[in-house]
């Protein structure tokens, strides 16, 4: 039933992990984009009654926190976009030595872009609503609804990153795209 000819079209290499972790770093990049502009239009108005009806502009930032979940997903999308780029251009040749250069380019940008979004992310989730006096007081409903919009965006793209470093070094058995015939 399966004879020799079965077992040479099934020669090709399955690159199923390839394409799980290029579809993660998509949206990793995505996901830490969104964040980014999110929590940087986060405003809003209040007025303090007790002052006497003053106004005050709540903004990402006067939270040092926010602004560097700001300035950790932009540099996460940038390296994100970086990989994705080397990821598509390579050729998977093992033996030539330039062609190790962009996996350990990508395995030590895995590291830096994991890093950023992990204590990015965790210093946003440690200022907890309570601590933000205009969410506390409850005149800045808007603001506290796009910096929660932020922040889980910014967990997604934590787990996008988690997953796609373990993805790229799993042998998935099922392939996506067709391998070079060079």
């Amino acid at each position: 039933m399966y004879g020799a000819d079965y077992c040479h079209e099934n020669d090709h290499e399955q690159n199923g992990s390839k394409a799980v972790s290029f579809l993660l770093r998509l949206s990793e990049l995505v996901l830490a984009l969104a964040s980014a502009v999110v929590m940087a239009t986060a405003s809003a108005t209040t007025v303090d009654e007790a002052s006497g009806g003053a106004t005050a502009t709540v903004t990402f930032k006067q939270y040092p926190p926010f602004v560097y979940l700001v300035g950790c997903n932009i540099v996460v999308a940038v390296l994100e976009a970086a990989a994705v780029y080397m990821q598509l251009v390579s050729k998977g040749d093992d033996d030539e030595e330039g062609a190790k250069i962009p996996r350990v380019l990508l395995v030590v940008g895995d590291a830096v872009v994991q890093a950023l979004l992990y204590s990015s992310t965790g210093a946003v989730f440690a200022v907890g609503a309570a601590q933000i006096s205009a969410c506390a007081d409850g005149g800045a409903d808007r603001f506290c609804h796009q910096v929660d919009q932020s922040k889980f965006l910014s967990l997604g793209a934590c787990f996008a990153a988690g997953l796609a470093a373990v993805a790229k070094d799993l042998p998935l058995p099922f392939s996506v795209w067709p391998s070079s015939s060079d």
